[in-house]
């Protein structure tokens, strides 16, 4: 049996498919180290795969399509077909690298990852385009010119794949045996007590805080640091969480999503899995190669350490109450202030908004009662009840509603108990260095799922701003600069290190907020660096020992 060459044209349109599929995995996952025999490997096994199953489908199409019209007249003249398909591959394997560079944005991937996939969307662009004017020249060529051209594509392809490859700089941390961390003479003697609140917008608080209903935030926006958390896009709270709790981008600390997939070509080491988004990337269909196995990424830190059990690799104590995914001991129940009954207009909501108060009162007194024990170094919490609040009475914008609806006053008098509850641990504590985060606000940004989706964010894109929290910082020592600049996710942890007196890890992405601290602190405290806190062997070399 012959093999025709439309069928070779339509098989070979389904692995240029598979072949730069193969190659984007890699883009979006750089902590998968690439070589030439796992790219090859990879490339090969997704090539045959999409050009025999697209290809095969392609031809039974144009069997049925001939069954159903018959065959065009030709007069006799050898009519060239196929190629066509082989273009529209390469033009939508194109706009696939386009889409994830620019429409859904994929911000957990370090710079030196956006500039690699920068190039090799311009490279399989270019190569669309030749392979478009190899058609226009196969139209009218005869049965041998296009077997050449035919081959000419084959060839073209091959080199843009061999282009594809590119050294890139190592994304891993060497985890060596021993590893030597300088700790200040400040470690330890300074106290630091971090709450999270969720959901709690920077712009609510700059309305709120002019309403005069918040005295906490009017006090410490005025006398300490407060700016503005932008962190990276994402489709998932998870992968936000995971960066404020390591200071590392998604890339390394595994966390991308709902989910990580394991499948035959990555091995169960964690650097080795493709961990992709669950939505926006449609590689759960074609692109994980059966056996499959999804695994749900480890919280709250992934794959890699969360801050407070850095502090105890360095012999300092650490408390943690509520934070997402963290288990925690069981606490007696509290009881209700009287100013709750602003909720009681919130009807059926009313149960689900006290539960989430009553936790939120909970995970106070836990962070006092851990507060209160001078051996404890880091008491971290969470306050989680303000998220449940806004889900209970359906608000899912970052409008804060205005103060004559049921909704903006439901919000208005959780936002006055949450400001009441951090007042109260400010005034309790001063010798604490107090740092209030909100890492999102209420809507995760949403990812287009429509062509006229696509196309209207394209040209009208309307920033809902649904990731915009806060970062607020007071205490003994900080600034109060005017014009602070924006912080991101992963530059808490180093900033609560550098505060703390301890070395900030290489391996981090996020930087310190210098400007959140005074001149005086800033030349007390000097910065030092420690290759990672991740090594098998810590050892601790304390300030002038």
């Amino acid at each position: 049996m012959t093999i025709r060459w439309a069928y070779l044209k339509r098989v070979l349109a389904g692995a240029i498919f598979g072949l730069y599929v193969a190659h984007l995995l890699y883009f979006l996952n750089p902590q998968v180290d690439i070589t030439p025999v796992r790219l090859a490997t990879v490339t090969i096994i997704y090539g045959l795969i999409c050009g025999l199953l697209f290809g095969t489908v392609l031809w039974l199409f144009r069997i049925v399509r001939v069954r159903l019209f018959g065959r065009p007249e030709t007069n006799g003249e050898y009519r060239a077909h196929g190629f066509g398909y082989v273009v529209l591959a390469a033009f939508i394997s194109a706009a696939l690298y386009w889409m994830h560079l620019y429409v859904f944005r994929i911000g957990y991937l370090p710079i030196g990852a956006v500039r690699v996939l920068s190039k090799a969307t311009n490279l399989i662009t270019a190569t669309a385009f030749a392979l478009l004017i190899l058609w226009i020249l196969e139209r009218n060529a005869d049965r041998r010119r296009s077997r050449l051209i035919f081959v000419t594509g084959v060839v073209l392809i091959a080199i843009s794949s061999f282009f594809l490859y590119q050294r890139r700089d190592s994304y891993r941390t060497e985890k060596q045996s021993v590893v030597v961390a300088d700790v200040g003479t400040v470690a330890g003697q300074r106290p630091i007590l971090i709450v999270a609140v969720r959901n709690l917008p920077y712009d609510w608080i700059l309305t709120l805080t002019g309403e005069g209903s918040l005295p906490f935030f009017d006090q410490a926006r005025s006398r300490g640091y407060f700016t503005r958390l932008e962190p990276f896009p994402t489709t998932d709270q998870e992968a936000l969480w995971a960066s404020i709790a390591t200071g590392k981008l998604p890339f390394r600390n595994g966390v991308t999503g709902r989910f990580a997939y394991r499948t035959a070509l990555n091995g169960p080491d964690p650097s080795e899995r493709f961990l992709l988004l669950p939505s926006g990337v449609g590689f759960r269909i074609w692109g994980l190669i059966p056996p499959v196995e999804r695994i749900a990424p480890q919280l709250p830190s992934g794959d890699v350490l969360p801050f407070w059990t850095l502090f105890e690799r360095v012999g300092l104590h650490t408390a943690v109450v509520d934070w997402p995914s963290v288990r925690g001991p069981q606490r007696a129940p509290v009881v209700a202030p009287a100013s709750v009954q602003r909720f009681n207009g919130a009807g059926a909501a009313r149960e689900r908004i006290m539960r989430g108060l009553m936790s939120d009162l909970s995970a106070a007194e836990g962070i006092r009662a851990a507060a209160s024990d001078r051996n404890t170094t880091l008491v971290v919490g969470a306050l989680n009840g303000f998220e449940q609040a806004q889900r209970a009475i359906h608000i899912f914008t970052n409008d804060l509603p205005p103060r004559s609806t049921m909704k903006g006053e439901v919000l208005r008098a959780y936002a006055e108990q949450l400001d009441t509850l951090l007042g109260s641990l400010a005034r309790q504590f001063p010798d604490h260095l107090l740092v209030v985060i909100s890492p999102s606000g209420p809507v995760a940004p949403a990812l287009a799922t429509t062509p006229y989706a696509m196309f209207r964010d394209w040209i009208a894109n309307e920033d809902p701003g649904a990731d915009d929290g806060f970062v607020l910082i007071s205490g003994a020592g900080i600034a109060h600069p005017v014009k602070p600049s924006s912080a991101a996710p992963d530059d808490v942890v180093p900033t609560v290190l550098y505060a703390a007196g301890l070395p900030i890890g290489r391996d981090m992405d996020g930087r310190v907020l210098t400007d959140a601290f005074a001149d005086e602190l800033l030349r007390r405290n000097a910065l030092s660096l420690v290759q990672t806190y991740e090594a098998k062997q810590l050892l601790v070399r304390r300030g002038g020992a």
